[in-house]
């Protein structure tokens, strides 16, 4: 018995799996039937796994030196806050794993916009 693609869904190869038919469901269904080394060369363009940021200078407004976030030349430096919460995910898990997730994810953002020259800075706290 074949399982049946409900309308405005995409397939897999999963046969009970499917994403909606727009831009984030094409995305997601891109990264759910990726292979390993596509998924690794993603994380290499954003300096996936890396040690945290927190400390490191430039990468937060708290550690960067003024002139260097100031607008400068007509171009302006970006500065992005983290939004995550503290809640009780079990006994598996610390209640910071979801502030702890997206900084890491907007470390890697910040790493892949300054390579391609638009630097940006994060703001602590999260």
């Amino acid at each position: 018995m074949s399982i049946q693609t409900p309308k405005g869904l995409l397939a897999t190869k999963q046969p009970d799996l499917w994403f909606e038919d727009n831009a984030v469901g094409r995305l997601k269904k891109e990264i759910w039937e990726a292979s390993d080394a596509q998924i690794d060369g993603w994380l290499k363009d954003y300096g996936m796994p890396a040690p945290c940021e927190w400390a490191k200078a430039g990468s937060y407004i708290q550690t960067t030196v003024r002139h260097r976030w100031r607008p400068t030349g007509g171009r302006t430096t970006s500065c992005w806050s983290r939004l995550g919460c503290t809640e009780n995910h079990g006994q598996h898990m610390v209640s910071a794993a979801d502030t702890l997730y997206v900084s890491m994810i907007c470390e890697g953002v910040r790493r892949y916009t300054e390579k391609r020259g638009a630097p940006v800075n994060l703001a602590l706290p999260p």
